[in-house]
């Protein structure tokens, strides 16, 4: 290994405790520290020279721990999808390393803000003609919603189902307001209300700049879910290992589309992607209903964890795990006209020495 390349700032959040909201969240919050170790594993088993920074209590903290570190000589791996239990303080932390000067994976601060804000990630995608279902945005409970029910209440900065249980789809406006009325109190932040869309849920990642790759398309199988309004992965259907939904709605991958579905929810996804302006990776949720693909919510930085949606649409195409912070290294690298040179590795996979070839 040369000793002038770049070394990888590999940054990623610890959470200690939810800081709203229910005190369960905090599996969630914390699944990104156990991720994160796999990760950096898997990137120095590649060859690369990965300095792991913790980012925990505040941004001055962060500074410091960068201030030995040149901007023109190291790249940061961006993994923090919250800052102190707030999924939208997750912006602070891009906005700093990049007033720094400090290139990095993922998306710019601007977008990774449009995507964390619900409402402002629909606007982009309502005004360039991609569906999405229609929405109203509560910052008290009182209002009437002016859309068609059944809707499903959701927190508007919240990602990893956070808040969302089986009282979240929601019938007629009194059972609105009360489920609004919940999350304003609980995640002191408004409420995105959305037209429940019924059709199948897809999970679509990608990853790519000039040329997007579109991995095989996951769907999540509510057959043995018979009340259409539960068929939605709840916090606790994702999260929490005892309960009944968790076993009861297995992932397909790949989903069990016709090779024309497949195309228009894959097309879709990437005039999302380059909508919204986001770089590198990302995870569309999108709901298929009538031959309509609706973008539900798009995350710019998607769970990497094994067993998470995205490595298991990765691994379906191929790829390895330990490919995958590798190939989003690399798309980030090349997208900053960055040069990384590592020893040749065996144990790098064909499919991604094609990817990166490309």
């Amino acid at each position: 290994m040369n000793e002038e390349d770049p070394l990888i700032l590999f940054l990623y959040n610890v959470e200690h405790k939810a800081p709203y909201g229910n005190p369960m969240d905090l599996i969630a919050l914390q699944e990104t520290a156990n991720t994160a170790a796999q990760l950096i594993k898997a990137l120095r088993a590649r060859g690369y020279r990965v300095h792991p920074i913790e980012v925990e209590h505040s941004l001055t903290e962060l500074r410091q721990a960068l201030k030995p570190f040149s901007p023109r000589q190291n790249f940061i791996f961006n993994y923090c999808d919250s800052f102190r239990g707030n999924n939208l303080a997750a912006v602070k932390i891009v906005h700093l390393i990049e007033t720094l000067g400090f290139k990095h994976t993922g998306s710019s601060a601007e977008v990774v803000t449009a995507c964390i804000d619900k409402s402002r990630m629909k606007q982009r995608l309502a005004a360039a003609g991609i569906p999405t279902p229609r929405y109203q945005v509560f910052t008290e409970a009182r209002g009437e919603f002016q859309h068609r029910f059944p809707a499903i209440v959701k927190p508007m900065t919240d990602d990893g189902s956070v808040g969302i249980n089986l009282e979240s789809v929601v019938s007629d406006q009194q059972a609105l307001l009360k489920q609004v009325g919940c999350v304003l109190h609980n995640y002191r932040q408004p409420a995105l209300v959305e037209e429940f869309i019924g059709g199948r849920e897809l999970a679509v990642s990608a990853w790519g700049n000039e040329v997007i790759e579109v991995l095989p398309i996951a769907e999540q199988d509510y057959s043995a879910i018979e009340n259409p309004l539960n068929r939605l992965l709840t916090y606790d259907a994702k999260w929490v290992e005892d309960s009944a939904y968790y076993h009861n709605i297995p992932t397909r991958v790949p989903a069990d589309l016709t090779p024309e579905e497949a195309r228009l929810v894959s097309e879709t996804t990437v005039r999302a992607m380059r909508t919204v302006g986001l770089r590198d990776f990302c995870r569309a949720d999108i709901r298929y209903e009538d031959g309509v693909p609706y973008i539900i919510d798009i995350n710019e930085i998607p769970d990497l964890a094994l067993g998470a949606g995205f490595p298991n649409s990765a691994l379906a195409a191929g790829y390895t795990y330990a490919d995958i912070p590798e190939h989003i290294l690399q798309l980030a690298l090349k997208r900053e006209d960055w040069h990384y040179q590592l020893p040749l590795l065996k144990s790098v996979s064909p499919r991604l020495q094609m990817a990166n070839a490309s």
